[in-house]
């Protein structure tokens, strides 16, 4: 979690989630990790087939540096971890709103470097959800100090903007979206095992938190934090990229919404320790 929060605060560009979710995904499978920091998954669906004679078939949908690096690990429609060379498929190169490569990955009848039964696809989501709040954490953080430090900086009207309410109020909402999520990012780690119950909420609130900050920090920001030379828009379009991944909000809010309505109590919901089974 720690790694994932400092690669956000700084917007590397490397898939650090991604690689450590796979090395997870192979471990849990029994599968060999070596070399796992050049590996990555898919964000998107997955319709892999794993034939009689072995081979693989299928498609790879947004997979982050899917054309660089040299393995891909993803779980196919019956549970099983599919381990396969990058080199072995088609690619059809893409990026994201960040424009961090994205790239579709085309597999016909691919000899897998692997296959082993290990986590679910739904173990697989959560997993890299909850490192991406992490991630996530970071980022908010980065732009919290940003932002702050710009407002302490541009002088207008004969003093920094950072002494005007309506910019401090900017400041105070960005401080506390990432103190929130990185709160989030720690209850999730601290889990022995993560429960789906608490990783959708927490994907929820934090893809919020990331909307009302990218806004707070732009207007605070004014014309400069559109300019491609300012930092800036690094985390942003990162922060708008992930709000989306490993599920797509409304849907996560609606699987939590029908969790409640289901619940005899939704007080005992939320401060039980024990989780009721999301919703499909």
């Amino acid at each position: 979690m720690a790694l994932a929060e400092l690669a956000g605060y700084h917007a590397v560009d490397v898939p650090v989630v991604e690689a450590t979710t796979a090395a997870w995904l192979l471990e849990r499978a029994g599968l060999p990790i070596d070399g796992a920091a050049s590996h990555s998954i898919p964000i998107g669906p997955t319709n892999l087939v794993v034939g009689d004679d072995g081979t693989v078939s299928g498609t790879l949908i947004d997979v982050p540096w899917g054309a660089s690096v040299d393995l891909v690990v993803a779980v196919d429609d019956d549970g099983q971890t599919v381990l396969v060379a990058s080199s072995d498929a088609t690619t059809r190169p893409g990026v994201d709103l960040a424009g961090q490569p994205r790239d579709t990955l085309v597999l016909e009848d691919v000899r897998p470097r692997g296959v082993a039964t290990g986590a679910s696809a739904e173990q697989l989501r959560h997993r890299a959800a909850a490192l991406r709040i992490a991630q996530t954490a970071g980022a908010l953080q980065a732009t919290a100090d940003l932002t702050r430090r710009y407002a302490g900086e541009r002088v207008q009207f004969g003093r920094p903007i950072g002494a005007f309410q309506a910019v401090q109020a900017h400041v105070v909402l960005l401080e506390q979206m990432a103190v929130m999520t990185t709160g989030l990012a720690d209850r999730l780690a601290i889990e022995p095992e993560l429960h789906p119950f608490d990783v959708v909420a927490a994907q929820v609130v934090s893809a919020e938190n990331a909307v009302e900050a990218c806004r707070a920090a732009h207007q605070a920001h004014g014309a400069i934090g559109m300019t491609r030379e300012y930092r800036l828009h690094t985390l942003t379009r990162r922060l708008h990229t992930w709000s989306g991944d490993f599920g797509e909000t409304i849907d996560l809010s609606a699987r939590l919404g029908a969790t409640a309505s289901q619940a005899p109590s939704f007080a005992q919901m939320i401060l039980d320790d024990t989780r009721p089974e999301l919703a499909s």
